[in-house]
Order: C-alpha cells, then structure tokens, then sequence
C-alpha cells in the first residue's frame, strides 16, 4: 500500500501525522517523517516546544494541549495521551458526543520504561488505529535489562580497548534514552551538533538530562560520542581514530544487520513496540476494530483476523479517510450488543483508574493522578475521587456507616440482570481471579442502555447501599445500578466497593500527585494529611493554597463513640 500522505477524519476534517502541509492537523510527535508546516497542528506541550526548536514552527501554526485534558470541538470530544515513543510523543483519543462512537490513534508508540519520554497511557476505543513498525512475530526485543547490559557491555569493552566507543542513534529520541543511561552509570558522552541540539531542548522542556558537551571531532579516553546514523561517516568523524560503532535499532533483531548498517555492533535498542507490546495494546484498548498502519501492517492484521479480531490493513492510494462511526455500525462477532459508553465524570474517573492500573511504576501513576486532580473543577469531586482512590468508600463522618462488598454479593447482583449466566462469570473468575474484571466482562455479554452518571450520584448511591440492613434489598440496588451502568464503570464502580480502584495504590503516590497537581511541595502535602488525617480534605486545602490550615479531626462524639457493633454494614 501507498500510506505517505496520511490518515484523514473527515467528520473533524483533522490529518493524524501527514507529510503535506494541511489545514489542520494531528501531529504525534516531533520526528521529521510525521512533521509538515500546517495551518494548525495538534500536539502535545512538549512536542510544540521541540517543533518550535527543530523546525522553526511558530506559535500561530501550533495548538499545544496538554495530556488526559479533554477539547471538545465540533461536536467531539479529543483527549491526548502519552505515547511513550519519544518525548512529548502523544496519541489522539476521539469520542463523537452524540453516539459516543470512539477511536485511538496511536502513533509511534512504545510500552517498555523510558527515561526521556511520558509512560504511555492507553485507553479503551471502538476503533484502534495502531503502528505495526514490529508487526511479526519474530520481532521480540530483549528484556530492558539486557539491552542496557548490552550497551554498557560494548563502551566497557572499547574503552577496555583503547577504543572510543560511538553509538549512533536518532537525533531526536534514542540518542537522549542512550544519553540518559550512560549519564546514569556516570559515563561521559560527547554529542554529534545536531544530538546536543535535541538533548538541549529536551532540557529546556523539562526531560532530566546532562547538559549537552558537543563533539568536536576528538575525545578523550572514556569519554562516548553519540552520533545520527547519518554523520557515522561524517568528515568529523574520519579524524577520530580507534573508533568502535554501534548502532541502536530494533532491526538489529533481524539477520545481517551489523553488516547492512557497516556497524561493528548492532544492539536492540528500540523506541517502538515489539510484538509483544503491539498484543499488548490491543488487549488494552478492547478495540472492536483494528486498522494496521506502517511496518508489518498486512501481517498483523492477519494475525489479529485469526485471533477473532475484526482487523484490516488501512489501505489507499493516497488518503485513508477514517470514519468513527465504522465501528459501530459493523456487526459484531456473536451477536454481543454495543453498549454506547456515555461521555460522563464518572467516565474519566474509570479512564483514570485504567491507566493508574495498567502500570507498576510511582512516577507514572503520580503523572497520571496529577493530570486528573488538576482537571477538577469542583471540592466535592476533587473529595470524592481522592476518597476512593484511596481505598475508602464512604467518609468518616457519616454517622459510623463504613461500605464493604465482596464476590458473593457482587455475584448475586450479576445473576439477578437478565441475560446474565452463572457458569459464565464462574468462568471468568476462574481464569482472571478479578471481580471486577469478571463483572466487567459479563456485563459486556448483556444488552444494556448505559446512562451518565457523574461522582456525586455515585456516592449518593454508595449512601443508599451503606444505609439499607437488608441483604436483598442491597443486591437489588446493586443490580440496579449495575444495569443502568456501561460495564467500563461497573468494573470501576465493583473495584471502589471492594478498596481496590487504583490497584491498591499508595497513599504516597496520591500525596505525590495532589503536590504536582496544585504546585504544592510533597511535604507540606504529607504533613497537613498527617494533621488532618483527610487526605481529600487535604487535596481540597492544596487546591486553594491553604495546606497550612490543615486541622486535626474533633475527638469522636459520644453517640458515635456509642454506635453499634453493625454499623460496618457488609453482605458478605
């Protein structure tokens, strides 16, 4: 196929990544095979500022937005998120506010831990438009410790030599990852013009990395010259002797590749998806429709076919116009209903959990949960979100009633809705041992009408189900909401019941994120949140500049401190 003009959303009239110039335009990340002088290029905060640097693109031809922030723009709703590849690289998350029909664009994208570039955050969509760079099966990079090892070993062994190791890597991306890994094992790295450039404006932009030392066509022993592919056989470099190279790709995964690149080396250093990571993206965004682009596109589209998937290759001559609405006007396999996923704050809360819950690393989540504390714009939502993030349900002060359920009743409450099977969701919690997970996915088997709810009503029917004594009675509001829910919030609305939205996330991390999100330091959040013991009073206090007001809590009151035995109200 021919795909070097771009990919077009007609009903947006928005470009994703295209060569030519165009009115207006999605532009993923700042590397010149995705960039062209657009009347208006989306992007995100970080990519405008190296477009501004590396291309001379002026404030009037740029749109910068920052991550997870929602733009509503003729009747859509977009929302840019990390992607991983490069730094400021992002994705186009696109949801029509009338049907809420919904499509990811991913990009460049790469799930492995960088040191330069945002985690990547995904996003469940009715379309996926993903890169398949690595779309075989053989692409299969080493674990990022043996790729690190493997570059460490090669400077070790030159510098053992006698030799100045020089590492070639893309101007803008590998060079500053390779930069960033060196600087960490305190190893001195001279840098091409051009590298030093990008690794300047990385700084300039807040990427945590040495100051740039430019190469001036000689080193000294110890010292690593890092290089664009394109400058290994510059004149500057002719004059440096006892060089070794090596070159960091992801093609080094292929046969002859040293040979091919006239390398000495060649190590998997890669800031693309492998195979793997490419499954993996699709596992997370549950698309009901894949369109493939770049690399092994056919083939992984094929793969995908044979795995269930209802996957193509985008395919033109010069366009792919992109509808969002194909998703959800194709048929689905089985017959299982397209339940429309409602545009609603309790939405984002669940967008936000997914992401916190997708990844292991603290600075992610604190990344994630900051960029969506600060998008707030109520005390009362701020309270609630900080509240069940953190494990707890329902306040303290509401007269001893607590709020704890379990499988049992959650089980109950499925099997009540029509349509629901029993040896399904035994199914299913047998081989996910989720709850949630489990719930999610039978609720996905059945047809429902999901309604908006926002977190208020959400905690007004968490009061509901704390204040009724009758099990019965609490499975049937349970099966109620449930069926009035899509089952993306159920599954959120199951993990807040059970203490485990954000995967059991540490309070740490939450003060972490209220400090980023309100420019507070970390101490002073952890401090008015030993104070107060309220880390939603704390988050609303960070809010408003007033963490120095925190209070301690009032002792008990007597008919609190009297209060049955039963108060802590549970099912199960």
């Amino acid at each position: 196929m021919c795909f070097q003009r771009g990919l077009h959303l007609p009903e947006l009239d928005l470009w994703l990544d295209p060569l030519d110039a165009k009115p207006r335009a999605f532009v993923s990340h700042a590397h010149a095979d995705h960039v062209a002088r657009h009347g208006s290029a989306l992007c995100s905060e970080v990519t405008a500022g190296l477009l501004r640097r590396r291309f001379r693109l002026s404030d009037g031809q740029l749109e910068p937005v920052g991550f997870h922030l929602p733009l509503e723009r003729d009747g859509f709703r977009l929302r840019l998120l990390p992607a991983g590849h490069i730094a400021g690289s992002a994705m186009l998350h696109v949801t029509r506010l009338k049907d809420q029909a919904s499509l990811l664009y991913t990009g460049d994208f790469k799930l492995r831990r960088s040191r330069t570039a945002e985690p990547v955050g995904f996003l469940t969509a009715d379309t996926l438009v993903m890169e398949t760079t690595f779309g075989l099966p053989l692409f299969v990079l080493p674990g990022p410790m043996e790729v690190e090892s493997a570059l460490l070993r090669f400077v070790n062994d030159a510098f053992a030599d006698g030799e100045t190791p020089v590492l070639c890597a893309y101007s803008l991306g590998k060079a500053q990852e390779a930069v960033a890994l060196l600087a960490e094992n305190d190893i001195p790295v001279l840098q091409y013009s051009t590298v030093a450039a990008m690794t300047q404006a990385c700084r300039e932009l807040g990427v945590d990395l040495p100051e740039p030392v430019v190469f001036e066509g000689y080193a000294l022993p110890g010292q690593v010259v890092v290089v664009p592919p394109s400058a290994l056989r510059a004149k500057l470099l002719k004059g440096l002797q006892g060089k070794r190279s090596a070159m960091l790709t992801g093609w080094a995964l292929q046969a002859g590749a040293k040979y091919r690149y006239r390398v000495d080396e060649v190590i998997p250093f890669s800031d693309h998806a492998d195979h793997p990571g490419l499954l993996e993206c699709v596992r997370r965004v549950r698309p009901r429709r894949v369109l493939t682009v770049h690399g092994f596109a056919r083939e992984f589209a094929a793969e995908l076919r044979a795995k269930g998937i209802d996957a193509w290759c985008a395919m033109g001559d010069d366009q792919l116009e992109l509808s969002i609405a194909q998703a959800a006007q194709r048929p689905r396999a089985g017959n299982v209903p397209r339940q429309a996923r409602p545009i609603c704050a309790l939405a984002d809360f669940t967008d936000l959990c997914r992401l916190v819950g997708d990844t292991s690393s603290r600075v992610a989540q604190t990344k994630f949960i900051a960029a969506y504390l600060s998008g707030l714009t109520s005390d009362p939502d701020l309270r609630l979100a900080v509240r069940w993030l953190s494990g707890e349900v329902l306040p303290a002060h509401c007269g001893g009633l607590a709020l704890r359920e379990g499988a049992l009743t959650v089980r109950h409450a499925l099997l009540s809705l029509p349509g629901a099977r029993a040896e399904r969701y035994q199914e299913l919690l047998l081989s996910s041992k989720d709850v949630a997970r489990s719930a999610r996915l039978v609720l996905q088997e059945i047809p429902l009408k999901p309604d908006p709810l926002d977190l208020p009503g959400l905690e007004t029917f968490f009061l509901a189900l704390a204040r009724s004594a009758a099990p019965l009675e609490r499975i049937a509001l349970l099966a109620a909401r449930l069926a009035t829910l899509h089952p993306t919030e159920s599954e959120t609305v199951v993990r807040v019941l059970v203490g485990d939205p954000g995967r059991r996330l540490d309070h740490a991390v939450i003060e972490d994120a209220i400090a980023a999100a309100f420019a507070a330091t970390p101490v002073a959040v952890r401090h008015a949140h030993q104070v107060s013991t309220d880390l939603a009073e704390t988050a609303v206090l960070a809010r408003h500049a007033r963490l120095a007001d925190a209070l301690a809590p009032p002792p008990p009151a007597a008919h609190q401190a009297a209060a049955p035995a039963d108060a802590t109200l549970s099912l199960d």
